[in-house]
């Protein structure tokens, strides 16, 4: 086994620095330590117009790794190190408005460490009319108790304006097993809109009004590390585009639903094709 590359990572900031890229405002609202892969983090996401006003530096500690390792069809196992300090906080995001979108996921979202602020945050957003995204990005490595995980994740649901989950986190987290039970998870958890992606056998779409299937295109795949938060960000960036709103999913045709799957999966696709965990700049600029 070899190491293949090595870049700053982490599902929020993956699709943070795709946003950059393609010329979105963006914030990354997260924490890492004072030490030079903290400092190699900041520089990279500065460098990738992404603002660094929410990042907590916590001092003398390490910043947090994941390493993924790459079976024969180069899809991802992961293994995660963190030094996190026992008081955390995370910072307040001032003002959120009706035309922004927050987007929350992984493994901070299920910290017990900044809970309240994480929920301070949503309740927030929520009452400023902002619309939420959920990526439960779901790794049993990263918890302990699966109960309690899956009483934070129905909470981070009811939250939610979209759920963008992969059928292994609707699997870990419930059992589901196909994009219908999933729906129905999410839906009586109080959100009323399912992207349920199952990389290469594809996506699915469910809300209120609409129920689709769409396919992924075959391509050589060369690393599926940051696939799915990729497909975050094409969604993102095309709701941005169409100046639309994920909290008014159900209002939304089903053309348009057809442009912003379609932008997920060129984000998707375009990531796969690469060791970095973001979209290229070549393939921003052509956007």
């Amino acid at each position: 086994m070899s190491i293949l590359s090595a870049c700053p990572g982490g599902s929020m900031l993956n699709s943070a620095v795709s946003l950059g890229r393609a010329g979105v405002e963006v914030s990354l609202l997260t924490e890492f330590a004072d030490d030079d892969v903290g400092k190699m983090i900041l520089r990279f996401l500065d460098k990738n117009r992404v603002s660094t006003e929410y990042v907590s530096i916590h001092q003398g500690r390490k910043s947090p790794l994941a390493l993924a390792f790459l079976n024969s069809e180069n899809d991802a196992r992961y293994s995660f190190y963190e030094d996190l300090p026992e008081k955390r906080n995370l910072k307040k995001i001032r003002d959120p408005g009706t035309e922004d979108i927050v987007m929350f996921g992984s493994i901070l979202a299920l910290s017990k460490g900044v809970r309240s602020e994480l929920r301070e945050l949503l309740d927030a957003a929520k009452k400023a009319g902002a619309a939420i995204l959920y990526d439960p990005n779901f790794r049993p490595s990263s918890v302990r108790s699966p109960e309690e995980t899956e009483q934070l994740v129905c909470e981070n649901i009811g939250f939610a304006d979209i759920v963008r989950a992969s059928d292994e986190d609707m699997m870990n987290i419930k059992g589901t097993l196909n994009a219908d039970d999933a729906y129905e998870y999410v839906r009586d958890k109080g959100c009323m809109s399912l992207i349920y992606t199952t990389g290469e056998e594809g996506i699915y779409l469910r809300t209120s009004a609409l129920s689709k299937y769409y396919r992924t295109p075959d391509i050589l795949t060369v690393s599926t590390v940051g696939a799915g938060d990729n497909f975050n960000a094409g969604i993102i960036y095309q709701f941005l585009r169409e100046s639309l709103s994920p909290g008014k999913a159900e209002n939304i045709p089903e053309p348009v639903w057809d442009q912003i799957i379609g932008r997920g999966i060129d984000f998707a696709s375009e990531t796969c094709k690469r060791n970095e965990n973001y979209i290229s700049e070549v393939f921003a600029g052509k956007i």
